[in-house]
Order: C-alpha cells, then sequence, then structure tokens
C-alpha cells in the first residue's frame, strides 16, 4: 500500500519475514532502490533503503505487468521526495517498463487478452446472421423444418378453437336440439382427437429434421475451426492458452448448436404464433384483442432492459469459462508434477478460486432473472385479471359467449407466454452471440505464416542453407528491438552446425526461422537458392525432420508415431527406421510390439524411449535438412550414447543444425555457431574456438568441464 509519504508491506499469511497481520513502513524519501526481478516461476520487487536494509515482495509471473507498472508509481513518488531517487540506464527502464495492452480502434476499450477485436463493437446481428449462413447448404432440410413448424403452429392453436364450439354447440343448454348437440360433440372430440395424433407425428418429424441439421452444422463449425486452427501460426499459440482454445473448439461451439437446434426454431414458432393469436382475436372480437394485447407493450420494455443488462455479463460468463478451461488443462497435463511438488493444495485452491468467480458471474446472471421473470408473471396476471373484469360482465349481459370469453383466456396465455419465452430466447440469443464471436474471432484470424499466390513447391534439396542480414522481431516488440540481429551464416550440404550460446541467446529462434514457423524482420534464409518465403509451406517442412528436446508422441501406437509423417510406410520400413534409431530392441520386448499403445503423450514410456522414437519418426521420413533441439540433454548417459548412435546415422549426408548444452556433443561439427544476444558471436570449429583466450565458447567448455569434475569428485 502506497501514500504519498510512505509504503506499507504486509503479508496476512505471516511468511516473508512478517508476522500474522504485522505491518512494515518504509519511508519514501529513504528509497534508494527500485527494482524488479523476473525468475522462472515468480518475480519479485526489491526494495533498497538508505540504511542498508531490503524488502522482497515476490509476485507470481502472472502479475509482472501489473508489479512493472506499480514499480513505475512508486519510483515517480520517491522522486517527487528526493531528486537523487532510483536512478536506472534506458535499457533497463526499457526492459522494466509495462507493455502497452491492446485497444479497440473504434472506441478505444482495451481489448480482453488474446482477442484481436473488440467485443462490444461486434455487432451481434451480423453474428447471428452469420451462423444461419451455415443453414445454407442444408435450406432443403430448413425449408421442411419451417413447413412442419408452421404446421405445428396451427395445430397448437386449433383445440382453443373447438373447445370454443364444444361449449358453445354441444355443452350450453337451449342453444342447439338435443341430437344436434351429441352430434356435434362426437364430431368436434375427433376432430380434436385427430390434431392431437397429427401434431404428435409431426413433432417427431420436426424434431429429427431439427436434429440431423444442428448435427450437421456442428460438425461443419468444429471442423472448420480445427483445421484453421492447424493452418494458424505458432504466434497464434503463443499469445492464447490451451483451456481457451479447447473452449471455444467445444463450449462455444455447442452453444451455436443449441441456437440452430433449439432457440432458432422456437423463436420462428412465437413469431408465427403470436402473428395467428393476434389475427383470430381481431376477428373475432376487436376491444378484447385490444385489452388482451396492451401487457405486450410494458413486456417488450421489460424484454428489451433485460437484454441490455444480461449482455456484458454472459461474455464474462464465458470469460471465466475459459479460465477454468485453462486451470484443468494446465493441471491435468502437469499432474506428475503437482504430485512430485506435493502442490495438490495449491491446485485446489486455485481452481476454487476459478469457481468462485465464475460462481459470482452466474449469481449475477441469476439476481437479473430474480427481477425480471417476476416481474413478466405478474404484468401476464395482470392481463387476464383485465379479461375478467371486462369480458365476465359481457358474458352475463349477453354480448359475449362462455365459448368466446374462453377463446379469448386460452389465446391470451398463449399470446403472453410467448413473449416471457422471448427475454428468455434474448437470454439465449446473448449465450450465443457471445459464443459466435470467440468462434468467428478464430475464424478470422488471418495465418501470419501462409503461402504466397505465387508459391512453387521446394524441388528435392541438396541442403545449401544460407542466412543473409536477418533481423527477426516478435509482434509484441517494439521497432528496434531485436531477438536477432544482424545473422550472416551459410551451412553447404552435408555440414553439421553446432548452435551454442546461454539461454535466451536466439538458437532456437534461428532454426524455427529455418522451418518458417516465423518470418523474417528483414532480410533473407535461401535453400538451394530458394528464398523459403517463395515456396510452399508443405514442400518446405516435408523435406526438414526435427528431434526436439521434450520428445512428443501421440495417443496411439508406437508404430503410428513413427510412421507418422509417412502414414503409408510399410511395416518393413517402420522396422528399418526403428533399428536405425536404436529403437526396434526395446519395442519388441512389449507383448504387443510395434502395436503398444504408448498413452496420453506417450506416458507409458521413459524419456530415453520416447526420445528414440521421434528420431525413427525423422529417419522414416527421410529429410534433407535435419533440426536437432537439445535431443540427448534429458537423458541418462546410457542412453545419451544408444540416442547418439542413433543420431550419427541419422546425419550422414544431410545438412544439420544442431542446438546442445552438452557441448561434448558437438565436438565433431563442421562449424559452431556461438550465440550471444540473439547475435552470432563466434564461428569456427572446436579447436579453432577453444584457442581464443577470452571466448565465450571456450568459458562454455570450461564451466562444463568444472561441473563434471565436480561430479566425480562428489561420487
Amino acid at each position: 500500500i502506497a501514500t504519498d509519504q510512505r509504503l506499507l508491506i504486509v503479508n496476512p499469511d505471516g511468511t516473508g519475514g512478517l508476522g500474522d497481520g504485522e505491518v512494515q513502513e518504509v519511508p519514501l524519501d529513504q528509497i534508494s532502490t527500485l527494482e524488479t526481478h523476473e525468475f522462472h516461476g515468480l518475480g519479485t520487487l526489491e526494495i533498497g533503503t538508505d540504511h542498508g536494509g531490503t524488502q522482497e515482495i515476490p509476485f507470481s509471473r502472472s502479475l509482472v505487468d501489473k508489479f512493472a507498472e506499480a514499480r513505475a508509481v512508486l519510483e515517480d513518488a520517491v522522486k517527487q521526495l528526493r531528486p537523487d531517487g532510483p536512478e536506472e540506464d534506458e535499457e533497463e527502464e526499457k526492459r522494466h517498463r509495462p507493455t502497452p495492452k491492446p485497444r479497440c480502434t473504434e472506441c478505444g476499450r482495451t481489448l480482453p487478452p488474446g482477442a484481436d477485436r473488440c467485443p462490444a463493437c461486434i455487432k451481434k446481428g451480423a453474428l447471428l446472421v452469420r451462423i444461419v449462413q451455415y443453414v445454407k447448404p442444408y435450406w432443403h432440410l430448413s425449408l421442411a423444418s419451417f413447413l412442419l413448424s408452421v404446421g405445428l403452429t396451427l395445430l397448437e392453436l386449433t383445440p382453443p378453437l373447438l373447445f370454443a364450439l364444444l361449449i358453445d354447440r354441444a355443452l350450453t343448454p337451449g342453444r342447439l336440439p338435443t341430437s344436434e348437440r351429441y352430434s356435434t360433440l362426437w364430431m368436434l372430440v375427433g376432430i380434436l382427437a385427430a390434431v392431437y395424433v397429427v401434431r404428435a407425428f409431426m413433432t417427431g418429424a420436426r424434431t429429427l429434421t431439427i436434429g440431423w441439421l444442428s448435427q450437421r452444422i456442428m460438425f461443419d463449425v468444429r471442423t472448420e475451426m480445427f483445421e484453421h486452427l492447424q493452418k494458424l501460426s505458432l504466434a497464434f499459440y503463443d499469445k492464447r492458452s490451451l483451456g481457451s482454445i479447447m473452449s471455444r473448439v467445444t463450449n462455444d461451439t455447442s452453444v451455436i448448436n443449441g441456437f440452430v437446434a433449439t432457440t432458432m426454431p422456437e423463436f420462428l414458432l412465437i413469431v408465427i404464433k403470436l402473428v395467428l393469436i393476434g389475427v383470430i382475436l381481431f376477428t373475432r372480437n376487436t376491444f378484447l384483442a385490444v385489452l388482451v394485447l396492451l401487457p405486450a407493450l410494458p413486456l417488450a420494455w421489460m424484454s428489451r432492459w433485460f437484454r441490455r443488462t444480461i449482455r456484458p455479463v454472459w461474455r464474462k460468463y464465458w470469460q471465466q469459462q475459459a479460465r477454468i478451461s485453462t486451470v484443468l488443462a494446465s493441471s491435468i497435463n502437469g499432474v506428475r508434477v503437482v504430485k512430485g511438488f506435493a502442490q495438490e493444495q495449491r491446485e485446489n485452491r486455485r481452481f476454487r478460486s476459478r469457481m468462485h468467480d465464475f460462481l459470482r458471474v452466474n449469481m449475477r446472471t441469476i439476481r437479473i432473472r430474480m427481477i425480471y421473470f417476476p416481474a413478466v408473471a405478474l404484468v401476464s396476471a395482470v392481463g387476464s385479471i383485465i379479461i375478467w373484469v371486462v369480458g365476465a360482465p359481457m358474458v352475463i349481459q349477453g354480448a359475449l359467449t362462455i365459448g368466446e370469453l374462453t377463446l379469448f383466456m386460452s389465446y391470451m396465455w398463449s399470446f403472453y407466454q410467448p413473449i416471457g419465452q422471448l427475454a428468455e430466447i434474448q437470454n439465449t440469443i446473448q449465450q450465443t452471440a457471445t459464443a459466435a464471436e470467440r468462434v468467428f474471432e478464430v475464424l478470422d484470424i488471418e495465418p501470419e505464416i501462409r503461402d504466397r499466390a505465387d508459391a512453387k513447391d521446394l524441388p528435392r534439396i541438396d541442403g545449401h542453407i544460407k542466412f543473409e542480414n536477418v533481423h527477426f522481431r516478435y509482434e509484441s516488440q517494439e521497432p528496434g528491438e531485436y531477438v536477432l540481429k544482424d545473422i550472416n551464416l551459410e551451412a553447404h550440404p552435408g555440414e553439421l552446425i553446432g548452435l551454442v550460446g546461454h539461454s535466451g541467446s536466439g538458437k532456437s529462434t534461428l532454426v524455427n526461422l529455418l522451418q518458417r514457423f516465423y518470418d523474417v524482420t528483414d532480410g533473407s534464409i535461401t535453400i538451394d537458392g530458394h528464398d523459403v518465403r517463395d515456396v510452399r509451406l508443405k514442400s518446405l517442412r516435408q523435406q526438414t525432420g526435427i528431434v526436439l528436446q521434450e520428445a512428443f508422441l501421440f495417443s496411439g501406437t508406437i508404430a503410428e508415431n513413427i510412421a507418422y509423417g509417412r502414414p503409408d510406410a510399410t511395416r518393413e520400413e517402420i522396422v528399418a527406421a526403428a533399428k536405425a534409431a536404436n529403437a526396434h530392441r526395446f519395442i519388441v520386448r512389449f507383448p504387443d510390439g510395434y502395436d503398444t499403445e504408448v498413452g496420453e503423450r506417450g506416458v507409458r514410456l521413459s524419456g530415453g524411449e520416447k526420445q528414440r522414437i521421434s528420431i525413427a519418426r525423422a529417419i522414416l521420413n527421410n529429410p534433407r535438412l535435419m533440426i536437432l533441439d537439445e535431443a540427448t540433454s534429458a537423458v541418462d548417459t546410457e542412453t545419451e550414447q544408444l540416442i547418439q548412435e542413433a543420431l550419427d546415422r541419422v546425419m550422414q549426408d544431410r545438412t544439420v543444425f544442431a542446438i546442445a548444452h552438452r557441448l561434448s556433443t558437438l565436438k565433431n561439427a563442421s562449424k559452431l555457431i556461438v550465440m550471444d544476444k540473439g547475435q552470432i558471436a563466434e564461428v569456427g570449429t572446436h579447436e579453432e574456438l577453444m584457442e581464443k583466450e577470452d571466448g565465450i565458447y571456450r568459458k562454455l567448455v570450461q564451466i562444463q568441464t568444472d561441473l563434471s569434475q565436480n561430479v566425480v569428485l562428489h561420487e
């Protein structure tokens, strides 16, 4: 808590050096330094004073931007009290400066996390019309559904007319002879029975038609969205959580399906019913019809209020649901880490916190509905009172028959009930519009990396790679800030290029550009003289093999995972690739051999086994260009030797880019590229770089050698 004179620090749980509820005061005019530090799992705000004391306030990585902003505010407050307050150089200030949040160009609102368009500025009507466009391919089913809806509405409005005739012609004494009353009774009852039977069959036919139509539309929307997700660039996934994406593909598309299957047909029925009831009432008695319609005006106003009030609440509802999906996805995927660190209670608290947020949003909708629906019922009851007050005396006076009064009472409830349902439909429409907004937001995103109109297939490559004056920065970075700067590099066919350097030096980014997961900001990358931006992505990546540090296996059999890049591969080719990857021996030990199910993400296999299967997958694809990203860093020494033997076979007659922290694996590289702060700092063979006394590579080798010796001594 900061005032214009003091900084108050309190930790309610008694951790961080403070007792339970204890407050520590730091006068602003005694603060000498203010620094924020970002680590792997958290960050800290470090406050130094003139007396040499320091106070560290830890925070989670999700609050980095907020603490950077808080630090900037504190700096301004301190400088007002002491001009010689905390200073920092321009680069440090730029690094800690909070990144401005994207805003809507139309209304200026801050965009939700991961959103590219402002939800408030999107026209809801246009979204619903766009949903209806999915119905076009099935227009014949839509027409059949419409005709069945009209027929059902007519049949639903027929019984009150028959009841009125039964009361006036068959049940009211004195109006007709007894024999005619009996014949009229049996005739009307027979017609009524036929109406019910026909209505039952038509209801079944309409349910089948709408159900089939809605399922086809959900199939189309989900498959279109999934196929579009496959086209999107890695930059899209960098900005969004797994839970949010899954929520859009599953939950949001289900809401759209509900709109097509239930809401849209129901809305159509209500409109038809209201029009027909109005026509019938005005043709029977204009005065009573006007009285019946009087409460419709306040009902319409209340419906409008409900729609405007509930709209922003439903948007928050879907946002909270996506946050719950994110927590679920991260917790379940990381269940081994959770259990390994005994953090079940922490995850429970995190999920409970999200559910509390979700509960609060739901309670807001309940409170709005608590006001609206009783009010609708009250207004509807007022309409029935009006009919009784005016219509009953008319019956007593003989100006209106009992059957006609019964007819008006029946149609009055049939009229008010749909108006009340319209509000519920408005509720559903708001949910649908919000869900459609999230779905179409993804569908409208254009892939940043895609084939140019004049792109051609990359012919069978030899492996001559050239980086010329390459600069690269991510979209979120300011102009002039680069992850890679002035990269000039050439690899000849069959060469092994080793990439080394500190974490964050740009090694992985460089190979990502080579596979065109991102496009260079400036400069060019060519393969055999072909700019990678001028060739079709499929033809480029089909000739590229990649083995990552963390081998990813899909749920399925071992054979299916090896043949992932070549689904048409024969069993003999799969076995040959496994043998080349030193994987055949452990595979045949399983009872089901190559048909063994690996489980979700390959959970039934060890890390070394998964890595060798991923190498077999790369071998089977027979790429001309191979990328190895820390392929042996996460395994034991014995497994590393098996993997290294397999990699030696893979690298023969191929151009290889290998990233490794274990520098011993790159001793035989044709050329070593030492990266430092996004630039190439050193180039040469192992022997050449070791001759540089103050070289980065030599220091890295020395550090690893010292660490290895320490391990041996401790053992």
